[in-house]
């Protein structure tokens, strides 16, 4: 194991154990806490891309899993405290989910540049939510913005990936092939 490797697991380790932190802020201690974890989530997030190795696997799967637990574990916890729309929250969540997943399966396959592009808009917007999540008690119109931007690179990361699997991957050959064994 590396260096970079075990400051990035650690690292991991932090953002997911802040998460529980900020709900117990929420419930137990001044509303303001919740912004000192929610930075804290921040901070983890940014330095676990700095020790991110591109080409390997694991370091991918683990961003996903990050990804898809700060954002939904945050998106609930101030839906259910009706500081952001559940209509919103639901798709967030489905099309995060989807994009990660997507993510994850086509790592080895080399994408178009467009797509690389729109997934660090991904990362960029996730943060700027997390920023905005930040003061999210005094003021949610930032907040809404920032999942609306998430929602919108989502999608088109979505709808690319399936695009370019369909179109070049032969996805839909293999489909027609398969309904041409079973006949």
């Amino acid at each position: 194991m590396t260096r970079n490797d075990y400051f990035f697991k650690i690292l991991f380790a932090i953002e997911i154990a802040l998460l529980p932190m900020v709900i117990f802020s929420y419930i137990l201690l001044p509303s303001w806490t919740v912004g000192l974890f929610i930075a804290g989530v921040l901070v983890a997030k940014i330095w676990l891309e700095l020790f991110k190795e591109k080409e390997r696997f694991s370091h991918a799967v683990i961003m996903a899993i990050g990804n898809i637990l700060t954002i939904s574990t945050l998106t609930i916890l101030f839906t259910v405290y009706q500081y952001i729309n559940i209509v919103l929250c639901v798709f967030v969540m489905i099309f995060v989910v989807l994009m990660n997943l997507l993510k994850i399966a086509m790592f080895h396959i080399h994408l178009v540049d467009t797509i690389y592009a729109v997934d660090y808009c991904y990362m960029l917007f996730e943060c700027l939510a997390l920023v905005a999540m930040i003061f999210i008690v005094v003021n949610t119109l930032a907040t809404n913005i920032a999942l609306i931007a998430i929602l919108m690179t989502a999608v088109v990361s979505v709808v690319y990936k399936v695009y370019y699997a369909i179109r070049y991957m032969g996805v839909l050959s293999g489909i027609k092939e398969l309904f041409r064994k079973r006949k």
